[in-house]
């Protein structure tokens, strides 16, 4: 009974340390890669001082006032002022980032910071698609769906057509570590 025991377990581990792989592992190394580093597309924000033509400007300021409203930005007026022989007006603003702000700040500079757009995760129940490659190297498609972000108005969405992109993720096998997904 005890060699019984002892095979059923030695068995159980040979094949949790194989080499092969399957699609449920492979999903699982992917949600765990990009809850470690998430994938996201990015905007420039301008700070500080900066002018806005009224008219021309028109859906740019209704975003960052939006924004203002809803405490990410502080969002101040300094004047507003008709241009000399012009049918639109200048509007001197200055734009700050709030603390709300933080978690989607990537890079912060004096004048500028970049700002996160759309998050993208792993689609709940999807097909991840795998084709290994090699004993150590497989390549692994999965769906990943996209979320805005409150700063999203103030980009063009690149895929305005679709709410998720396919995206593809290389796999490596170590002998000391298992499968990962090289970055």
């Amino acid at each position: 009974m005890k060699k019984a025991v002892l095979l059923l377990l030695f068995f159980g581990i040979v094949a949790c340390t194989s080499e092969s792989l399957s699609v449920k592992q492979a999903t699982a190394l992917i949600n765990d890669h990009t809850e470690k580093y998430p994938y996201f597309e990015k905007a420039t924000l301008q700070l500080g001082e900066q002018k806005f033509r009224v008219k021309k400007d028109s859906v740019e300021l209704s975003v960052l006032k939006n924004l203002a409203s809803q405490g990410f930005i502080t969002f101040n007026t300094l004047n507003a002022r008709k241009k000399l022989l012009s049918k639109d007006s200048v509007q001197v603003v200055t734009i700050a980032l709030t603390a709300n702000a933080s978690k989607y700040v990537v890079n912060q500079k004096k004048n500028k910071a970049e700002i996160k757009t759309f998050l993208f995760t792993i689609q709940e129940n999807s097909d991840v698609q795998l084709e290994l490659n090699n004993k150590t190297k497989a390549t692994a498609t999965a769906k990943l769906i996209k979320q805005p972000t409150p700063f999203a108005g103030l980009v063009k969405d690149k895929n305005a057509n679709s709410e998720f992109i396919t995206q593809k993720f290389v796999l490596k096998y170590k002998k000391e570590t298992g499968w990962y997904v090289q970055k």
